[in-house]
């Protein structure tokens, strides 16, 4: 009997140091899974898809990180993937007819990253050298207002041009002379009519010694030319 039990102990005891071991060794291998691949490479790989919505729909939105294109989307919605960095990623979205809309999407740490944790960081820096422990903000939404919606001011009109005054004379220098303009000419009044030719009368004297004046180069009958 106690033979019996004494081999039962070392069954026992065997047993619990095979999965001691086996769990040290499968810590251990994911311990150096994560230090080679890091966690954040694992779980979440370098790169990252980000959808665009805009209103309204059409929209050409272009990806910018540090001044240099790096994507973009032809017509809204639609999505890209790109590779993730340290650094922020700019959204500018236009088009025809409505202004430009502008998204900053920063860049900060993915949720994976903490797993890092258990390897005491270790993994951290290959994560960090990848860029698979930043993560974006995977869904954006811009709003394009249209364009001229705000009234426009007209400036007011500048007032005419004032003459300015002649400039003061200087000492030692002749006065300035003022032109006046030319006086009007005279209209002549036009000549007096010339009056007709009056016709010739002549005195005409009768028998009894009446006299007359008639118009015309002869006298009546009965009537002879006064001497």
């Amino acid at each position: 009997m106690g033979k019996t039990l004494g081999l039962l102990d070392d069954h026992r005891g065997t047993s619990e140091g095979f999965w001691r071991l086996a769990l040290s060794r499968a810590l251990a291998t994911l311990a150096g899974l994560a230090l080679l691949s890091g966690c954040a490479s694992i779980f979440e790989g370098t790169t990252q898809q980000i959808s665009v919505t805009t209103t309204p729909a059409g929209a050409r939105c272009t990806f910018w990180r540090n001044g240099a294109l790096i994507s973009d989307i032809a017509a809204t919605p639609g999505s890209v993937r790109i590779r993730k960095t340290k650094d922020d990623l700019t959204i500018v979205c236009d088009k025809r007819g409505y202004a430009t809309a502008t998204y900053l999407n920063h860049s900060g740490l993915a949720m994976s990253t903490f797993a890092n944790i258990l390897t005491a960081g270790l993994a951290w820096a290959v994560d960090s050298s990848r860029g698979a422990d930043n993560k974006y903000e995977g869904e954006v939404s811009l709003t394009l207002p249209p364009a001229g919606s705000a009234p426009v001011e007209l400036a007011p009109a500048p007032p005419p041009p004032q003459p300015s005054p002649p400039a003061p004379a200087t000492a030692g220098s002749a006065p300035t002379r003022l032109v006046r303009p030319p006086a009007p000419t005279p209209v002549a009044a036009p000549p007096p009519p010339v009056p007709a030719p009056s016709a010739p009368q002549l005195q005409c004297a009768a028998a009894d010694g009446s006299r007359i004046k008639v118009t015309g180069s002869a006298c009546p009958a009965g009537w002879t030319v006064a001497k």
